[in-house]
């Protein structure tokens, strides 16, 4: 197995910078290593600016990619495992309490009747369709993960324990995933799946039957079907596939204009002007 390695004595006099650090860190340690160290520090979306601008350096390298592409794979597959099961225990209540606890219920569903369904609970958004006509709306669903909809979009959300997956019937979404190794969030358009587990990234959805996903952080994974062999996205990166019978192709992209249009903003690169009027 290959390695890298380098021995840096290291001195308290003058302290290394954070993206020192990273590089000297990951000197030491074979390529399957680093790999597994990224994969972790994606996951756990605490990561610097200089650590994401390390990780797109180190990830460059197509031997580096594979590697990480293999641990991801190694994980996905671990989902098929039985997860732990939780039995909630009854504990028994003071009957003093009860006339409070029943007000109180009593009260928090009069508010509820009365908010719109974009303030709703997030508890209430496991199962519905989000939609937007001539606006833009950001909603929070269940897990805490934010769903930002352009004008005319439909989303169709079913979260259950084991899985969060929506459908995305028209429109573009930008999607700012809560991270949950034990549940990956699956976003459909047609036959096309793109995977996640926490990332920043948008789906577009075109009148042509066009799909096109971009990565503003970390990493998704894209399918022209469910069986289809998978393609890894980066930040910085976008597939676009132009039929349910294409496959995704990869181009580069500004990761900071991703779904610019949460900003007031539009950006139209290799689009059909009828798209970009409609």
């Amino acid at each position: 197995m290959t390695s890298k390695s380098g021995n840096q004595p290291h001195t308290d006099e003058a302290p290394a910078t954070l993206l020192a650090d990273t590089h000297d860190q990951l000197s030491q340690q074979s390529i399957d290593e680093q790999a597994a160290l990224w994969f972790t520090r994606q996951h756990s979306q605490q990561m610097s600016s200089q650590q994401r601008q390390a990780f797109k350096q180190w990830v460059a390298d197509k031997d580096n990619q594979q590697a990480y592409q293999a641990i991801a794979e190694i994980w996905h597959s671990c989902e098929a495992l039985p997860r732990p099961t939780i039995v909630p225990i009854e504990k028994r209540k003071s009957s003093l309490w009860r006339p409070f606890i029943h007000t109180t219920a009593a009260l928090c569903l009069v508010a509820v009747l009365y908010l719109p369904y974009s303030h709703l609970p997030a508890l209430l958004m496991d199962n519905m369709t989000l939609a937007t006509s001539n606006f833009p709306k950001e909603m929070t669903l269940a897990d805490g993960s934010k769903v930002f909809l352009n004008r005319n979009t439909q989303v169709r959300v079913s979260y259950v324990q084991t899985q969060r997956r929506l459908w995305l019937d028209k429109g573009e979404a930008y999607f700012k995933v809560k991270p949950n190794p034990y549940r990956p969030f699956y976003v459909h358009a047609d036959e096309r799946l793109i995977k996640v587990v926490g990332t920043e990234f948008e789906v577009s959805r075109y009148q042509n039957n066009q799909i096109s996903v971009a990565v503003h952080e970390g990493i998704v994974e894209v399918k022209a079907t469910e069986k289809s062999p998978a393609t890894y996205l980066y930040a910085g990166s976008q597939a676009i596939s132009q039929s349910t019978d294409n496959q995704f192709v990869i181009s580069s992209v500004n990761a900071d204009s991703v779904a610019s249009w949460r900003f007031g903003q539009l950006h139209f690169f290799e689009q059909p002007l009828g798209d970009v009027i409609t």
